[in-house]
């Protein structure tokens, strides 16, 4: 690795996102792909063992990694070295399209400090990389709740920008409660809004925002690649998923999705799919978190391709057997149970 680094012309800038389940970080990715003029290697992290985030980030297969089951501040920080180094290797390769910076996107139960760490005690990566923002996107409708939890809070505190996103779903006096609690955690973040995770790409990418001194107050070891982690995650946390490759009924699918949100709306914290609803020509894209459902029409389907429908659940001690069987009764022309 270091023996290639030299042919890069200039490190390469990266901007890491995080925020926790459900804030609207892949609607922002997608959205800085589309207004950036420029190329952006894209790497994605899921807490969980079926990926649908990266494919629902748009970006060219040359520029995109994803990792799945595990969190990247824990069992495939490995995963996460070997992967930047891959990106960086293709950049070196003959006819390669060079890009022009790199995002990456954590998993939503990531802690950020050893995510910061990969970039700035690796020396390989230190040589090639410049670690430039870290943005972390809030929910405005679910921060007050997700504050209780630890993960949350640290993901504030070591951001250079936080991104209120979904603002336009709170009153003003929600927003300045929500200004207030994050300033308690963070006083020196540039504040972001935004809806459906529109930002200026300019306003994100290419402003050098991050200051290591402030980070090692909040963690000494940082720079020390073999300081232990004593990050944990809620053991009654878990992931689970389904697939089916049978069309499904939209209309029962949604009553189904709308009656489990209104049950076990606290304790399923996210779920997020892409779904083949049955004489649709295109995707559609589902998410949710708590008790807020949504979606919309995706990518076409390609000719030829297996039309194979995704659900993720993250959620505390969910059933997977009984939301196994409730998907495969939304499956179309099958008598409901």
């Amino acid at each position: 690795m270091s023996a290639q680094t030299p042919h890069l012309i200039r490190k390469l800038p990266v901007t890491v996102i995080s925020g926790f389940l459900g804030a609207g970080k892949t609607t922002l990715v997608n959205h800085l792909l589309h207004s950036y003029v420029g190329r952006i290697g894209i790497v994605v992290n899921e807490f969980g063992e079926v990926g649908i985030d990266g494919e629902l980030i748009q970006a060219e297969e040359q520029a995109l990694v994803e990792i799945n089951n595990g969190c990247v501040c824990c069992t495939v920080r490995a995963d996460l070295v070997s992967s930047l180094k891959t990106l960086l290797a293709r950049q070196n390769e003959l006819g390669a399209t060079p890009i022009d910076r790199l995002i990456v996107e954590t998993s939503g139960l990531a802690d950020p400090a050893p995510v910061l760490q990969t970039f700035l005690a690796d020396p390989d990566l230190r040589e090639a990389l410049d670690l430039e923002s870290v943005a972390t996107v809030v929910d405005a409708c679910n921060l007050p709740r997700q504050l209780g939890d630890e993960i949350a809070r640290e993901q504030i505190a070591f951001a250079d920008v936080v991104i209120v996103n979904k603002i336009d779903l709170v009153d003003s006096k929600e927003r300045d409660q929500i200004e207030r609690s994050i300033r308690t955690l963070n006083p020196v973040a540039t504040l972001m809004s935004s809806s459906h995770g529109r930002i200026a790409a300019n306003l994100l990418l290419g402003v050098r925002r991050f200051a290591l001194p402030t980070v090692l107050e909040l963690e000494p070891d940082l720079l020390d690649a073999d300081a232990p982690h004593d990050h944990e995650h809620d053991t009654s946390i878990r992931t689970c998923s389904v697939t089916g490759t049978r069309p499904l009924d939209a209309a029962r699918f949604t009553r189904w999705v709308n009656q489990l949100v209104q049950r076990e709306g606290a304790q399923l914290m996210r779920m997020k799919g892409i779904l083949n609803f049955d004489g649709e020509p295109r995707r559609f894209n589902f998410h949710s978190v708590h008790m807020l459902l949504e979606g919309g029409p995706g990518a076409a389907w390609r000719v030829g391709e297996e039309r194979t429908s995704r659900l993720v659940f993250i959620g505390r001690d969910l059933d997977e057997k009984r939301l196994s069987a409730a998907f495969a009764d939304c499956v179309a022309n099958c008598a409901s149970a």
